[in-house]
């Protein structure tokens, strides 16, 4: 079955829920844009922001930007990359905002070394981690990747990307040797891995949900849903934002961390494969 919505039903039952997908968005946009109206009619001076986000997150960022930029004097700039050199970067320096990662761990390890603001952390996303086996006999399963050479399997490197790190512990709960999982290839992010996946250079690959998503929605992937099999009851991903310690008196970056509790941008965030915190799975 074609894989084509962040939850699968029949196509029938997918279609309606599309519709209705959409008509909640448009709904949800149009709310956000009276209130921000109020916002505006306040004369409140322009700014710009510096949005650090992990890799997943980055087509879902873009378009909340595209949206913010359009209803407010604000502008901003969207750097994209795994999460732990992100938080590296901003250790070091970097003239960040606002940090949107794919796990708790580093943001609140900011906090605690005065590079980001205290009681400023969200989660503001739930992740889901598959593992993508196209052409595979069968239900995919994690075990039975020790049949294939590890380099043919994929993965976020572990060492920057939460993701990764998910897929690493998901293999190592599956009994597959140390030696086979030190062999498999690891990449920068997990959008790299779904790449290397649909391209043909490795037979299977854990990906994030949301980005099987934006590749089939802009026509860039095929996917049938029996290839995959969804790891999110062992591998579930608490996305975190939190302003940084420069953002701290932007009013950009509090004006973007405002918007995410927004109907237009939650229900946006929905439509792109994730959850909402304190929202259960259904894959």
């Amino acid at each position: 079955m074609p894989f084509s919505a962040p939850r699968r039903a029949a196509p029938q039952v997918k279609s309606r829920r599309a519709q209705a997908g959409v008509l909640l968005l448009r709904l949800a946009k149009a709310l956000c844009v009276g209130l921000l109206w109020v916002y505006l009619s306040q004369g409140v001076e322009s700014a710009e922001a510096r949005i650090a986000v992990a890799a997943n997150f980055r087509n879902t960022a873009l378009v909340i930007a595209e949206e913010l930029q359009r209803v407010s004097p604000h502008r901003y700039e969207i750097i994209a990359g795994s999460t732990g050199k992100l938080a590296s970067q901003i250790l070091n320096g970097a003239p960040f905002d606002i940090f949107m990662a794919a796990d708790r761990d580093r943001p609140l390890q900011l906090v605690d070394r005065g590079a980001a603001v205290a009681g400023s952390q969200q989660i503001y996303a739930v992740g889901e981690l598959g593992l993508w086996w196209p052409g595979v006999s069968g239900t995919p399963a994690v075990g039975a990747l020790a049949n294939l050479e590890p380099r043919s399997v994929c993965i976020a490197n572990p060492a920057f990307a939460p993701y990764g790190e998910a897929a690493w512990h998901s293999l190592a709960r599956s009994n597959i040797s140390a030696v086979w999982r030190e062999g498999i290839l690891r990449v920068d992010n997990i959008n790299l891995v779904t790449g290397f996946v649909a391209q043909g250079h490795v037979s299977a690959g854990f990906v994030a949900r949301s980005s099987l998503i934006s590749g089939v929605r802009n026509g860039s992937l095929r996917v049938n849903e029996s290839e995959v099999l969804w790891l999110a009851g062992d591998a579930k991903l608490d996305q975190m934002m939190v302003l940084l310690t420069q953002g701290e008196n932007n009013p950009a970056a509090q004006f973007w961390i405002d918007q995410m509790q927004t109907p237009f941008v939650r229900e946006l965030i929905r439509r792109d494969g994730y959850r909402l915190p304190g929202e259960e799975t259904d894959a």
